[in-house]
């Protein structure tokens, strides 16, 4: 097999500007995704405490929602009323296409009044699996 007189010359290149581009939006990518994900979590919360937890391994598609003490529901650091919520869990149903968990973070202090409109709402949008995030207590 012959090589082209360009390759024995040495001037023959390949340009590895674009490669470089994408493997940089890519880390950009997982740095701001990542963040986004952890954002849920870290809403200061008194979560309630229970005798006995289960560890949740996560593995299918969940949605977090905040109850914060004064009872307002919050998804990504926005706060939304019951027709939003509404709007949002149905849209996230859509999206996935597959059965959704719902995660609710509430602060020991809210009435369950507050938290009876957000399972009927999920209840309608078709989720069926619903987690509440508690601690459990020590000793156990």
């Amino acid at each position: 097999m012959r090589t082209p007189k360009l390759l024995s010359a040495g001037s023959a290149s390949i340009n590895m500007t674009p490669m470089i581009d994408v493997v940089f939006l890519l880390i950009i990518f997982f740095l701001v995704s990542s963040h986004l994900a952890k954002q849920e979590n870290q809403v200061e919360l008194a979560l309630p405490t229970a005798a006995s937890a289960l560890d949740d391994p996560a593995t299918r598609e969940t949605l977090t929602v905040n109850v914060l003490p004064d009872g307002q529901w919050q998804i990504a650091g926005v706060n939304l009323d019951q027709p939003s919520i509404s709007a949002k869990l149905r849209q996230r149903v859509m999206q996935t296409g597959e059965p959704l968990r719902l995660r609710i973070r509430t602060d020991r202090q809210v009435p369950y009044s507050r938290i009876e409109p957000l399972l009927r709402e999920a209840a309608e949008a078709g989720i069926g699996d619903i987690v509440f995030s508690v601690y459990q207590e020590r000793g156990q």
